[in-house]
């Protein structure tokens, strides 16, 4: 019998509360990758090819995880079925376009038969992991998937975002269930003390909160980009999605709070309205070839990059301002970059911008985190001494 040993949720390390993000942040990029490469084949895009690559290989990712752990033989053999996952998606967004019904119902059915080849392969590879409960997470999220499909084909963008917010909290699960397997199989027999002292962590319910604040920058480079999609592909109500882009740093700002409390002013939620605003009538300004403005554009991102950067420093020890400067810098200059290949319809460039911009959102997410473990633990800390 198989003995579980839970993370204590009053005192998750640095590295535990790592490989829950890491888990996490799979399934939200292979999320990203799915509704991207969808969108591509319903509204026409010609970077299908590109964003099929980037969805089939995202879907490997996590196989690479299982190597380190398991070895490479399951590693090859889970990322056949993950790669037949994103083959069959394939396929059925290719019956539905041609309106085959017979072959989507296929399609789906075949989709299903991989989720319990999935969930039954990993309950053979760590007995920490339970095939009816994978095969319910697995089979919730491809439901989802589906969805997504047929709201994206209607272009029904209140659906789109309500199915956003499922999958989100569907992946925050299913991240959170494949770390606390992995690190039962690792721990398994070891004896875990958590009584020891200097031992730097933080409660389950800090670490939602940093992923929440975390997960920020991926939200905001998503929702920029549904509305970029809106205006130059005109998927979507353009208006319905600024008004949720505009509530992604509210959101943020608000859990922010929760640990850094008061010292977040109202200031630094102006200073992301005047962003997105900027982002508003960057667009504009190069839709309408209007290069006066678009040079004095982006000298007001550029100060407002360097006020977000200061304001940060200024309240966390933990962050410093010119490394915050110089990553927002760069998520700027791609963000400039991702608007300016939708203008020009280099697609195939335009993914892999995207690609990079996700990279930075994951770099700049994983310095936030860690200097909010650093605060926490130096708050606490500091606590203690008085």
């Amino acid at each position: 019998m198989t003995m579980k040993k839970n993370f204590d949720p009053q005192c998750i390390t640095f590295s535990q509360m790592n490989m829950i993000f890491n888990a996490r942040t799979y399934y939200r990029r292979l999320t990203t990758w799915s509704r991207e490469y969808i969108n591509s084949r319903y509204y026409g895009v010609n970077a299908a090819a590109d964003l099929f690559s980037r969805l089939y290989f995202e879907s490997l990712e996590i196989g690479n995880m299982l190597e380190i752990i398991f070895g490479r033989e399951i590693s090859e053999k889970y990322s056949q079925y993950l790669s037949q996952y994103a083959i069959t998606l394939y396929n059925l967004i290719s019956a539905q376009l041609d309106g085959d019904t017979e072959a989507v119902n296929r399609y789906v059915e075949q989709l299903y038969e991989n989720v319990a080849q999935r969930a039954a392969f990993l309950e053979t590879v760590n007995p920490f992991w339970d095939e009816f409960e994978y095969y319910n997470l697995l089979g919730t999220y491809t439901h989802y998937i589906i969805e997504l499909a047929n709201a994206l084909a209607a272009n029904d963008i209140n659906r789109i975002m309500e199915l956003y917010d499922l999958v989100k909290a569907h992946t925050n699960l299913m991240g959170d269930v494949f770390a606390q397997g992995l690190y039962d199989y690792i721990t398994s027999g070891v004896q875990i003390d958590y009584g020891l002292e200097n031992v730097e962590c933080v409660t389950y319910d800090q670490i939602n909160t940093i992923y929440e604040i975390r997960m920020f920058w991926f939200e905001l480079v998503t929702w920029v980009r549904i509305y970029m999609l809106s205006i130059y592909l005109e998927i979507g109500d353009s208006e319905i999605i600024l008004t949720r882009l505009r509530q992604v740093p509210v959101d943020y700002i608000n859990v922010l709070r929760r640990i850094l409390g008061d010292q977040i002013s109202d200031d630094y939620i102006d200073l992301f309205n005047i962003y997105i605003d900027l982002i508003v009538a960057f667009i504009d300004a190069q839709i309408e070839g209007n290069i006066e403005e678009i040079n004095r554009l982006t000298q007001l991102f550029y100060e407002n990059e360097q006020e977000r950067a200061a304001f940060l420093a200024a309240i966390n020890p933990f962050w410093e301002e010119r490394e915050l400067r110089n990553r927002l810098r760069n998520l700027l200059h791609a963000t400039i970059d991702e608007s300016t290949t939708f203008l020009s319809g280099d697609y195939a460039r335009n993914v892999d911008i995207f690609s990079r911009i996700l990279a930075q959102a994951e770099s700049m997410s994983n310095y936030l985190a860690q200097g909010l473990f650093n605060y926490i633990n130096y708050i606490q800390e500091d606590s203690l001494d008085i």
